[in-house]
């Protein structure tokens, strides 16, 4: 059994990409609770509270929203939608006190959970239409549990990149990720992926690499790229094949070398287009 935290955001096509990744990776969804809440700390109302718990009072309600903001009635209705989809795949759920979180609030929620899954949208400025990625950094940095963010669109995954550089960070990603969905993913196609700047350079510690991963995958492989810029080989060989889902360590560096270079994750989250896992100690 595993608690996973869900931020809910203003989209209901993110309810959509949550049910397919539970369907997908938690096929026994009612062992599992999903923790839902919604991210912007607004002051909701008590109208809020109850309708969430009565899935029908709005709509026996004449003009029972009308005096909800429009963000208010999106909120609202995304709850709504979560709600009615846990209830039809028989996911067990609960929601948050009363659906207002702060992201200090949300780093230490993870503390006491086994996952957080959230979408690429859902740090979205709904004014400059572009994410607050340094909402975004800051949470990643911070939680204590594996963080998946998951894309617009998203379909069940066929392929697993487990990205290595050598470090025991990576090794740790690909270890939580296992431990997490091993039962699940086993079948899927699996490919250990590596960058170098130079051709005849080694992966690291292969052997014993390869014997953790095949205690997991059925179908191993192993991919050494060469190039100047990780991100972007990642990225290219993640979009080469279909429906794949990347698995990578330790988030970021300290801020300082930050802002000499950017960590691998910064660049292929700024891109928003394939899910990733991310797992750090």
């Amino acid at each position: 059994m595993a608690k996973i935290l869900v931020a809910l955001e203003e989209k209901c096509t993110f309810v959509d990409d949550l049910i397919t990744v539970t369907k997908d990776l938690f096929p026994e969804a009612s062992e599992h609770l999903f923790y839902a809440f919604v991210v912007k700390d607004l002051a909701y109302t008590s109208n809020i509270s109850n309708f969430v718990k009565e899935s029908a009072l709005v709509d026996n309600l004449p003009g029972g929203i009308e005096h909800f903001s429009d963000e208010n009635i999106k909120k609202t209705k995304v709850i709504s939608s979560f709600e009615k989809s846990c209830k039809n795949e028989y996911i067990r759920y609960q929601f948050y006190n009363d659906f207002k979180i702060t992201t200090h609030e949300l780093v230490k929620q993870t503390t006491y959970a086994d996952l957080l899954i959230i979408s690429y949208e859902i740090f979205l400025n709904h004014v400059t239409k572009k994410p607050d990625t340094s909402i975004l950094y800051q949470l990643l940095k911070g939680s204590r549990c594996p963080v998946m963010i998951i894309p617009e669109g998203l379909k069940p995954v066929k392929n697993i990149i487990l990205t290595y550089d050598g470090k025991e960070s990576s090794v740790f990603a690909i270890r939580a990720f296992s431990n997490l969905f091993s039962q699940t993913v086993k079948d899927k196609v699996a490919t250990v992926l590596t960058v170098t700047p130079k051709a005849e350079e080694e992966i690291k510690n292969e052997k014993f690499l390869l014997e953790l991963v095949k205690e997991h995958f059925n179908n191993v492989g192993v991919q050494l790229l060469t190039g100047s810029s990780t991100s972007h080989e990642i990225l290219n060989f993640a979009e080469s094949v279909e429906d794949s889902l990347v698995i990578m360590g330790a988030y970021g560096r300290s801020t300082i070398s930050n802002l000499i270079i950017p960590s691998v994750a910064r660049r292929i989250i700024e891109k928003r287009r394939i899910p990733l896992f991310i797992a750090h100690r």
